[in-house]
């Protein structure tokens, strides 16, 4: 369906303003939509910054000098501490380095984790690094090495991090064959192999890393590429990426929002689902079952609470990006 009024206009006040020469990528957002994380790239030099004030008002927590090899990787923001990492190469495996930074107390962002290493002094493989923070815990997955020369790329284990940012405590949750995790509100939730070449199954801990359970109603996700959630509300694909599903608490059963379409980096805020294709971003509003199209052309979304960030290349292919919030748009109707 077309992009209602209300929506449009929330893309308008919500619009980043970049600085001259300037070229804006937002990596993460609080969950309010009050600030953004995003990389400045100016000058073929790149720097993580902190906007307030649509971009008005910019802090700078970290600058990239690694000459376009590697650079900044991915980011999430609780609204006070930040996690992000720092690749070494742009290869594939490339080694890694992960950093945490406290908006309240400033300064420089300090090392919470790093790639293992193997006896041969290579990255140990582990899935793409993807870290998630929410009320001052961050968790990721990386893999780890056993100590031998000629370690089997179906031999790594993984491990499911949980990592107290005020007490610099770090807990392994959870050990086996599994996808990066993520946070469903307070839940740590992972995708996990229980064998190999098998489907993955939704797996959880709670927020101090003892087991967890999930409600039944997720058993449709297993086996899923792609899923996310805010804690009420959970999004997945079918297999192959195709099909959009959702579930929140007090529903008798999953519905499918999408059908038929492509779908990739699901992301969940409230009402609202996000995702891509090959063609543009998309927005779905539960509360009317109607989707729409969020970008003019390919772009990508991130979220966290209510909040949403949506990118894409702008004419002159600076990104062009702007926030909003799912509390307070109108919902969407007539379902394609």
């Amino acid at each position: 369906m077309d992009t209602p009024a209300a929506w449009k206009q929330a893309q308008t006040t919500g619009m980043l303003q970049a600085e001259q020469g300037e070229s804006l990528n937002p990596m993460a957002v609080a969950p309010d939509g009050s600030s953004v994380i995003a990389a400045s790239q100016r000058d073929g030099r790149a720097t993580l910054v902190w906007l307030r004030d649509q971009g008005r008002k910019r802090t700078t927590v970290y600058t990239d000098d690694n000459d376009g090899k590697g650079g900044l990787g991915l980011a999430d923001f609780d609204g006070r501490w930040l996690v992000f990492n720092v690749l070494a190469s742009n290869d594939v495996g490339s080694k890694w380095e992960l950093f945490a930074w406290d908006s309240q107390a400033g300064g420089a962002p300090k090392s919470i984790a790093k790639t293992q290493i193997d006896a041969n002094g290579n990255a140990v493989p582990g899935p793409f690094l993807i870290p998630w923070v929410n009320n001052g815990k961050a968790t990721w997955v990386q893999g780890v090495s056993d100590g031998t020369k000629n370690q089997k790329l179906t031999d790594v284990q993984r491990q499911v991090h949980l990592y107290d940012l005020a007490s610099t405590t770090d807990k392994i949750v959870h050990t086996g064959h599994m996808a990066p995790s993520f946070f469903a509100g307070d839940t740590v939730v992972w995708p996990e192999a229980f064998a190999i070449d098998t489907p993955t199954k939704l797996t959880a801990g709670t927020g101090q890393g003892a087991p967890g359970g999930l409600p039944a109603a997720l058993a449709a996700a297993d086996g899923s590429p792609a899923s996310a959630s805010d804690g009420t509300t959970w999004a997945w694909t079918g297999v192959g990426h195709k099909n959009l599903y959702a579930w929140r608490a007090g529903w008798p059963a999953p519905v499918m929002v999408v059908e038929g379409a492509p779908i990739d980096w699901v992301h969940v805020a409230g009402d609202v689902i996000t995702w891509t294709d090959s063609t543009a971003t998309w927005a779905a509003d539960l509360r009317g079952r109607a989707y729409t199209q969020m970008t003019p052309q390919y772009g990508g979304t991130n979220t966290h609470g209510t909040a949403v960030v949506v990118s894409y290349p702008g004419p002159d292919k600076r990104s062009v990006s702007y926030v909003f919030t799912s509390a307070g748009l109108t919902p969407l109707s007539c379902p394609q």
